[in-house]
């Protein structure tokens, strides 16, 4: 299945070049292996010097490890999903596709729909093309607007090559090359 209309014009395509390290993912597993050893001292100290039962700490190690557990399986699937994943750029929306073992997967969002596109650089001569406001802007306005939490989500295309020009091609001012 090819998802491109017959009269719509591929400007450019791309995937992402590496899976981006977030902060957030990082101290889930700093935090949960600094609870994890606090709590097995504190149970080895009460355990020891006040003749705790050691039965009341056995639940700690558990829930710190389904923490551990929970944060991998999330960064496991995200990593699997920029393995697999492929942007399309056209005349009139931005295309992503997934490569999964059910077969592929197509979702759109059309250029007018969009908003005026944001480059941020990752400094290794990739970046990210993001759409919209900042996310403070968008929780402020969440404030005053009775709407799906949907509505705040905005497409990415991350860890691409010459997100400038991607940028440029999304908001009509360069033309398409190849």
């Amino acid at each position: 299945m090819y998802p491109l209309a017959e009269d719509e014009q591929l400007l450019w395509s791309g995937r992402p070049q590496r899976v981006p390290r977030r902060y957030a993912d990082y101290h889930i597993y700093v935090v949960t292996a600094v609870g994890f050893g606090a709590m097995a001292a504190l149970g080895v100290i009460a355990v020891v010097r006040f003749d705790v039962d050691p039965a009341v700490f056995a639940v700690w190690p558990v829930l710190f490890g389904m923490a551990l557990g929970l944060g991998s399986e999330r960064n496991r699937r995200r990593r699997a999903l920029f393995r697999g994943l492929t942007y399309l750029v056209t005349d009139r929306r931005v295309v992503f596709v997934a490569d999964r073992p059910e077969g592929n997967e197509f979702r759109w969002v059309w250029l007018p729909g969009l908003g005026k596109p944001r480059v941020r650089d990752h400094g290794d001569g990739t970046g990210t093309v993001g759409f919209g406001a900042p996310l403070r802007l968008r929780m402020r306005d969440l404030q005053f607007r009775a709407e799906s939490p949907l509505v705040t989500m905005v497409p990415e295309l991350i860890a691409i090559d010459d997100p400038e020009h991607v940028a440029d091609l999304i908001s009509g001012r360069a033309p398409a090359v190849g």
